[in-house]
């Protein structure tokens, strides 16, 4: 079961998938690359702040009280290297597909493997205490950030995730998630977490078992 507390200033693209297959084949870092370079030649004369998309990140990100020019939305950041020409680091299959997908919708995704999370799923503001370690090898303080949280506490955030629930090579069911903003059209978001979860399902298997945007009425 999902919720969404009260004053949460964003909408979450949820998909639930299982059955999936993760692997350390190349076949999605290759089509992130792809993507790189066609946005390399693509945006290779504007600034960044001109390209479409990059607002929407960095809209989000003023809303839940982070300021993008110190936390870079991590849609940016992979759009950056892209421009720069660096390169990537391939993790696996589901997160390099994650990867991919969050740099061509320009929005933060996430993906966590389901059968470490534990009962209900809210989105909400972290209470003063709460903190995990994160794929940035740091504790993160998340008091007063706004997090993805379970009966254990936070494990997920539009900035970085908990180690507690990463993806592996032996995740069978996942969860995928797109960030937006309040405003982001429904419709596009829908047609984006059918592209990530086709994306998926193409490189990893299984089949999505729910899928639906979490917001506020």
């Amino acid at each position: 079961m999902w919720k969404i507390s009260p004053n949460t200033p964003m909408k979450l693209g949820v998909s639930e998938m299982q059955n999936v297959a993760v692997t350390t084949q190349p076949t999605a870092y290759d089509k992130l690359l792809v993507c790189a370079r066609e946005y390399a030649e693509k945006f290779k004369d504007k600034n960044i702040g001109e390209i479409a998309g990059v607002m929407n990140a960095r809209t989000l990100f003023r809303a839940i009280g982070m300021d993008p020019t110190k936390h870079r939305p991590s849609s940016e950041g992979l759009l950056r290297r892209a421009l720069k020409g660096k390169d990537y680091f391939s993790i696996n299959t589901l997160v390099d597909i994650g990867n991919w997908c969050s740099l061509d919708f320009l929005l933060p995704i996430c993906v966590y493997d389901a059968d470490k999370t534990k009962g209900e799923i809210t989105a909400r503001l972290g209470c003063e205490g709460e903190s995990y370690f994160g794929h940035n090898n740091r504790e993160v303080n998340l008091f007063n950030r706004f997090v993805i949280a379970d009966e254990a506490g936070p494990f997920g955030s539009p900035i970085t995730d908990s180690t507690r629930t990463a993806v592996d090579l032996n995740t069978k069911n996942a969860i995928l998630i797109i960030f937006a903003p309040e405003d982001y059209n429904d419709d596009l978001l829908q047609k984006q977490m059918i592209t990530f979860a086709e994306r998926v399902k193409k490189i990893c298997g299984g089949e999505v078992t729910n899928s639906f945007i979490l917001k506020l009425n």
